[in-house]
């Protein structure tokens, strides 16, 4: 079996089911996740859903292939935790969610569902977050808590523990989960009950990690956002990697105001908005990435920029939880606990100032791999991107996980629609990729320069 396969999307048509129920893992599966990514609804017509998230016609053809793969499943679970702002309805119903929700309501056995497994919720306004109960969300499962310790990737920062950072939320909540030799997560029972995950990820470009693949789509199975340690506090001068060295220092303030704002007095950060929007345009530091502004002066802050030594070490933690945490939670199991599949969303990709801006590029594609390394090697190189310049993939050798990352880049093995072809060269580049602003030009591969935004 090859490490990876790839298709053209538009060439499988009505086949993309089969094609998908031949890379299904054989054997008796009970309880099936299938995780997209559905990081947010449409906010704006510049960012549009087909780029945003995880394509419902490729989700649909996923559960029909589960379905005739595993009759005797007990379930199959669609869901995510998408950011606590996210309003589900919106996205539900501009995503046609809501079409399959109604097409599989009848099914029994396997019960298909689709859900909201946030924990909890915001409201945003003007920028101010406020706590939001309404709407039906959360793991009707609940969420179990998992302990690396000292397993922890982020161990090795334990010396930051003060500086950990999740923008917009209370850093005592942080501190809370991670400190030396103690860093906790708080899973989705659904998650961990399955025994079968299939990987949805979107193919993005990401401000904090360079792109979001496979691995980073895991942050999803989290249920606490607090616990999704980001970045360290400040710039490397002071120990951190909030910040690049050359930040300006209005940049270094408003980030500081609004986490002390921030949940506390709306008026003062109303104010403090106020101010910051006129100081951000007499500066013309840009905060939405069309392809007008993407090379000019851009808000570089909560580690959105090349040098996060700290958003990877969060990703490695959540990956190995789903392959080794077993489903009453606390502990890591030496061996994997469940089945893994991973399938990505390269259909309609996203450039630029990802994951939450991002600008449509058609690319056509799908890869489906059982390894997340693999996948999002595979996903780089067709970005026009050198994986050894994105931390989250650089640092492989050290992942502690099955086999996952085991493999050399000249040595891969990938079907091509059909075609067996070796190494990563071998995979044709599909669109040389705007990079996310903190990212020009440290992340595009050899002979590829960062290209103007037209």
């Amino acid at each position: 079996m090859p490490d990876a396969s790839i298709y053209t999307l538009s060439g499988l048509g009505h086949k993309l089911p089969q094609v998908i129920l031949s890379h299904l893992p054989d054997g008796e599966h009970c309880s099936i996740v299938i995780k997209p990514n559905w990081v947010l609804h449409q906010e704006s017509r510049d960012f549009p859903i087909e780029a945003l998230v995880t394509s419902t016609d490729l989700i649909d053809a996923v559960v029909r292939a589960c379905l005739e793969k595993y009759p005797d499943a007990e379930r199959i679970t669609v869901g995510d935790v998408p950011l606590q702002s996210c309003d589900w309805e919106a996205l539900i119903r501009q995503t046609g969610v809501i079409r399959l929700m109604e097409k599989y309501t009848h099914k029994q056995k396997p019960a298909v569902r689709f859900l909201d497994l946030r924990r909890e919720k915001v409201a945003r306004r003007n920028g101010y977050i406020t706590e939001a109960r309404d709407g039906e969300f959360g793991d009707p499962l609940g969420y179990r808590e998992i302990q690396l310790g000292s397993d922890s990737y982020l161990d090795a920062l334990d010396d930051s523990r003060n500086r950990f950072r999740v923008s917009d939320f209370d850093p005592k909540l942080t501190r809370d989960s991670h400190g030396p030799g103690t860093h906790s997560y708080l899973i989705s029972g659904t998650v961990l009950e399955a025994d079968l995950v299939i990987n949805l990820p979107k193919m993005k470009t990401h401000q904090k990690a360079g792109i979001t693949g496979a691995l980073k789509n895991l942050v999803g199975i989290n249920g606490q956002k607090a616990n999704l340690v980001h970045y360290r506090q400040g710039t490397p001068r002071t120990g951190g990697d909030e910040f690049p060295p050359d930040v300006p220092l209005p940049v270094r303030m408003q980030s500081r105001m609004r986490e002390i704002l921030q949940g506390r007095s709306r008026p003062a950060f109303a104010l403090g908005r106020a101010a910051w929007n006129v100081i951000r345009r007499a500066r013309g530091i840009e905060t939405r990435g069309t392809r007008k502004n993407l090379d000019r002066t851009f808000y570089s802050a909560c580690g959105a920029w090349y040098g996060n030594d700290t958003i990877w070490r969060m990703i490695y933690d959540l990956n190995r939880i789903v392959l080794h945490a077993p489903p009453a939670g606390k502990a890591l199991k030496p061996t994997p606990q469940r089945d893994y599949l991973a399938i990505l969303d390269a259909g309609i990709a996203g450039e630029g100032n990802g994951p939450l801006q991002p600008l449509p590029v058609e690319t056509d594609r799908i890869v489906i791999s059982r390894d997340p390394f693999v996948m999002d090697f595979i996903a780089a190189r067709m970005m026009g991107f050198d994986p050894r310049r994105i931390p989250q993939l650089a640092h492989r050798k050290d992942f502690a996980g099955g086999t996952w990352g085991e493999f050399t880049p000249e040595r891969l093995e990938v079907n091509i629609d059909g075609r067996a072809c070796t190494g990563l060269e071998s995979i044709p580049v599909a669109s040389e990729f705007l990079p996310p602003p903190g990212w020009r030009s440290h992340i595009e591969a050899e002979g590829q320069r960062y290209k103007r935004a037209q």
